[in-house]
């Protein structure tokens, strides 16, 4: 016998955008069920490296594009959040860093350094002054440049674990093995399906990152269509943990204009401290083998910190597949995206620091929609869904 649940909202993907726009509306009083086919912050959100950006390093070139403009608020929005007193209280996330740095091994040119003290960038980045420098930029054989970024870094597990938690027997798991269909009558869809189980709803909203792709193939939606642009990261931890690697959470630049590698520094169950690296070498690493990418990335570490003794390291390799409204020629979209077909909204936050964006814009087009507020029943038709692993305790398996 079919079974049969009834909500304001069905959200898809349980990652930081479906996640935050599931907090807003049920705090809102509007009845929401999340749906997640894996686990809560599987795949794009579980493998941010957890920095709140600015859009400072989308500016390195001295132009303020338009996605250092969308971006810009989001460390305020962020930070009012943390401090307990935005639209989530995020006051029990662990912060790992409340700025981000950027150095160079040499002086910087210049036009940067102009760029840098201009009225467009200087409310978000000063130079450090010697006594305030990290351990690592202590030593004297560093001789470059070195910034803080108005840029906190946050733990992403207690990120999810701040989000969910108020209202986590609204967050399902869907499970995958059910076949998922849905009824509709035109283009206004009435129920979605999952086994044997009829979630009603008025409204639905796709935020299941690259699996927005088959679920707007199953509603057979053409448009919007989703890009995929992968990475593959790259993390290492010292062989010994008597020797862990100091934390680091830092931009390093080159004569270009985007940074040449990305560094954040995370602990792992073990205590060992992890750098993650992203930048150049991610978006170059695509397709290589773990040898390969070790390889390259010790290199890299030895020419952007020749100054620094570093233990001997074990690595290990992280494919990630950003997924993205299709722009052409494969860009990166400047901002975050919500389109509507019918009663039901696609979206993608592009970025993990947009997701308080892409939630004021779902809310609109809901509202626009003439969502309203119904009492439901709790049923416990469906399990809770679980929460995923951190990448630091799953990465060198």
């Amino acid at each position: 016998m079919s079974k049969t649940l009834s909500t304001d909202v069905v959200i898809i993907g349980a990652g930081i955008a479906g996640l935050w726009l599931h907090h807003r509306l049920n705090k809102m009083g509007v009845h929401a069920l999340l749906l997640e086919n894996k686990a809560i912050g599987n795949a794009q959100t579980l493998s941010a490296q957890g920095i709140i950006h600015g859009g400072a390093k989308y500016a390195l070139n001295g132009i303020l594009s338009k996605a250092t403009q969308a971006i810009g608020d989001m460390p305020a929005r962020w930070q009012a959040c943390l401090a307990g007193h935005g639209d989530i209280d995020l006051s029990s996330v662990k912060v790992l860093a409340n700025h981000q740095l950027m150095w160079s091994k040499g002086q910087l040119s210049s036009k940067m350094l102009s760029f840098f003290a201009s009225k467009a960038l200087a409310s978000r980045m000063q130079p450090v002054p010697d006594p305030e420098r990290p351990d690592i930029f202590q030593s004297h054989g560093f001789k470059g440049s070195l910034y803080q970024l108005d840029e906190p870094v946050l733990d992403i597990p207690s990120v999810l674990k701040s989000i969910a938690t108020p209202y986590q027997d609204r967050i399902l798991y869907a499970n995958p093995e059910k076949a998922l269909s849905w009824q509709q009558n035109g283009q206004h869809i009435n129920s979605l399906n999952i086994g044997d189980i009829t979630i009603e709803a008025q409204q639905f909203v796709l935020t299941a990152g690259e699996g927005n792709e088959g679920l707007l193939n199953s509603l057979n939606i053409k448009k919007p269509a989703m890009q995929r642009r992968p990475l593959q990261m790259v993390l290492c931890k010292s062989k010994d943990p008597s020797q862990s690697l100091p934390t680091l959470y830092a931009h390093s630049l080159g004569s270009g204009s985007k940074p040449i590698a990305t560094i954040t520094s995370h602990q792992n169950k073990s205590g060992n401290i992890v750098w993650y690296i992203g930048g150049n070498i991610a978006e170059n690493g695509v397709g290589k083998s773990l040898a390969t990418l070790a390889e390259e990335a010790r290199t890299l570490l030895t020419e952007i910190l020749p100054w620094a003794t570093l233990p001997e390291l074990e690595w290990a390799a992280h494919a990630v597949e950003r997924a993205e409204p299709k722009q052409s020629a494969l860009s990166r979209p400047d901002s975050a995206f919500v389109e509507s077909k019918g009663n039901v909204h696609i979206a993608w936050p592009t970025k993990l620091a947009l997701a308080p964006d892409l939630v004021d814009k779902a809310i609109k087009k809901l509202q626009k929609q003439g969502l309203v507020k119904h009492q439901h029943n709790e049923q416990a038709l469906l399990a809770p869904a679980p929460f995923g692993d951190p990448l630091w305790d799953s990465a060198f398996q």
